[in-house]
């Protein structure tokens, strides 16, 4: 693609200034509008590599360029002070959500702050580190590399994926509702990590939430999968696991009653069991636990608020 000779010169003053400081040497997007001229090209080399994707091409070289957050614009056209969310910043780049947050490292949806810099490339597609270390990166690992080719910016290594966007699970964990309620209502009574366990009266560490729910209520499953385990524990009483897409595993303890067998499918919602007692409890209740590649994670952040 030829860049017209006022776009590669503004390109060029721009790497010569970001080489100039300890940043790397990356364009620098000082507005997103007509009048900057980075942006413009940038613009262009994104409007190729839709292009290409579209024909089924193998798109243009990637290029990266920095952008630094400045204040929302407020209705009247003023400047105004506070965040900018994920949506809006996407829309005026012309690029999907999950492009912008897989190259900077977001394993949530948040809004940025005034001053924040973050990488913009010239292409869409998911960006996977070499060596992932959050759950939404573990996640997309399970891609594997196929259609994929091996990119750096900003002093790392990506797997790219072209044109990319989130599966279904993938965008789920990222805005946070991963797993169902899986109850038809239940109460908080204690939370992840560290508390006084209420047998022992010690601290300990506690893997999973518990859900105070009257005896008999339904259980449902928090997402589809398959049944890994289905027995009784001392400490968990009656209790059923289920293995799902990812590397993820639900846990739900206590139960008065299984209703799915070792091995069966199960669908998002499906009754699996009835809260009870059993095991070491003090009342009725749910414990349920969330885990990825075996290791508990804490469930609140995953499931929906509204039932809690």
């Amino acid at each position: 693609m030829i860049l017209r000779r006022g776009f590669a010169a503004a390109g060029l003053l721009a790497l010569l200034l970001s080489a100039a400081s300890s940043e790397p040497a990356y364009p620098l997007l000082a507005s997103l509008g007509p009048d900057d001229l980075i942006f413009q090209q940038q613009q262009e080399q994104l409007a190729a590599s839709y292009a290409a994707l579209e024909r089924g091409l193998e798109p243009p070289e990637l290029l990266f360029y920095s952008y630094s957050i400045r204040t929302a614009p407020s209705r009247d056209g003023a400047s105004a002070k506070g965040a900018v969310d994920l949506y809006s910043l996407a829309a005026r780049l012309n690029l999907p959500y999950e492009t912008i947050a897989t190259l900077n490292g977001l394993d949530r949806i948040r809004e940025f702050l005034p001053g924040e810099r973050l990488l913009v490339p010239s292409a869409p597609g998911l960006f996977l580190p070499e060596e992932p270390s959050s759950d939404l990166e573990f996640l997309v690992s399970y891609r594997g590399s196929s259609g994929s080719r091996l990119v750096q910016a900003s002093g790392r290594r990506f797997h790219y994926y072209p044109g990319a966007r989130f599966n279904p699970e993938e965008r789920a964990l990222f805005l946070g509702v991963l797993f169902r309620f899986p109850l038809p209502a239940g109460r908080l009574s204690s939370g992840f990590g560290l508390r006084e366990s209420p047998i022992s009266g010690r601290m300990s560490k506690h893997a999973g939430i518990d859900l105070a729910a009257p005896a008999g209520t339904d259980v449902y499953a928090a997402r589809e999968g398959r049944v890994a385990e289905a027995g009784f524990d001392s400490t968990l009483g009656q209790y059923l696991v289920i293995e799902h897409e990812g590397g993820y595993s639900t846990v739900y303890g206590h139960l008065s009653l299984r209703r799915v067998r070792l091995n069966e499918e199960v669908e998002s919602g499906m009754i699996i069991g009835s809260v009870g007692s059993t095991g070491l409890s003090t009342g009725p209740h749910l414990h349920f636990e969330v885990r990825n590649r075996g290791e508990p994670r804490d469930p609140q952040p995953l499931i929906p608020r509204g039932n809690r």
